[in-house]
């Protein structure tokens, strides 16, 4: 059970992000322009890397192939968020979060092709359960009518792929070489994306300076803490898919919608100018019938 205490803790850390990536999307970055926090999200692991690498030294002693497949993974996590970003510009916190919980689909078929990883048959009802719950929320009720997100469900589960893969990958090279060196060449391919973003792509390079230029402190504060936010929950995930079966960890994970609801509601209640989510009787059903399903797997995944 440490493994999911260590991925709940993780959650925890991933809801509050969220809740700040959409209320900057929502002040700073008007018409969806994410280019700049995406360039500020991948940056900021550089400031992480010191650090890991007083913890371990050793880091460099990874072959070359190792190194890239490591990077790889902080790449596809950095592309991954990118598509969160914009499927946030489209819809509240509490709506695009739970389609994360589709990514056990992915892991299953990867950790078993590729890891030898195998789950029991209660624990495929959880899961298909879990999804069920996170499907409730694909569908906008208008007067009469059910609309479904497209682009919304079209960003988020690209995403989902994105963090399958990365995971697996981790795991794959994390189990022989330990779990702080893998975090560290993850963190350089986050780095070199981010380079890459800014250099090389110039809508969103003149978005970051703009924001940097009219919002400097508000955004470097919020972004701040978002990041150290954000490398603690990825820590936490990535150090607990070494004690348990990726795709376990990765469903453990719905506990995040769950926090994603209960601060939307606070914020929605408390601070209306921070964050708004539509808190009417039928958006609350919904995301709370949702939110149940959610949780009835969870509890069938852990007994």
């Amino acid at each position: 059970m440490l493994w999911f205490l260590i991925a709940l803790a993780g959650s925890l850390c991933y809801s509050s992000t969220n809740h700040i990536d959409k209320y900057l999307i929502s002040k700073y970055l008007k018409g969806g322009e994410v280019g700049s926090l995406i360039i500020f999200s991948s940056i900021f692991s550089v400031f992480a890397l010191p650090v890991v690498l007083f913890v371990r030294p050793e880091v460099f002693s990874v072959t070359l192939f190792q190194g890239i497949a490591l990077a790889l993974t902080g790449v596809m996590t950095v592309l991954a968020v990118l598509l969160y970003f914009y499927a946030l510009h489209e819809d509240d916190a509490s709506n695009v979060v739970p389609f994360y919980q589709t990514v056990p689909i992915f892991a299953f078929v990867l950790g078993y092709f590729v890891l030898g990883e195998t789950i029991t048959p209660v624990q495929a009802v959880a899961s298909l359960i879990i999804i069920v719950g996170a499907a409730v929320l694909s569908l906008e009720f208008g007067k009469g009518t059910a609309r479904f997100k497209k682009k919304v469900v079209f960003l988020m589960l690209s995403a989902s792929v994105l963090y399958a893969v990365s995971s697996i990958v981790f795991k794959l090279v994390a189990l022989e070489e330990g779990f702080w060196l893998s975090i560290f060449w993850s963190l350089v391919g986050k780095v070199i994306l981010g380079g890459f973003f800014l250099t090389a792509i110039p809508p969103y390079r003149e978005q970051f300076f703009t924001v940097l230029k009219e919002n400097r402190v508000g955004v470097l504060a919020l972004n701040s803490v978002n990041e150290i936010l954000a490398i603690c929950a990825d820590a936490l995930v990535s150090f607990a898919t070494l004690l348990a079966p990726v795709a376990l960890v990765l469903l453990a994970e719905s506990f995040q919608p769950v926090f994603v609801l209960l601060i939307g509601v606070l914020l929605t209640i408390f601070l209306p100018h921070i964050s708004k989510e539509s808190l009417s009787k039928k958006a609350l059903i919904q995301k709370s019938l949702a939110v149940g399903i959610i949780m009835l797997g969870t509890y069938l995944l852990t007994v």
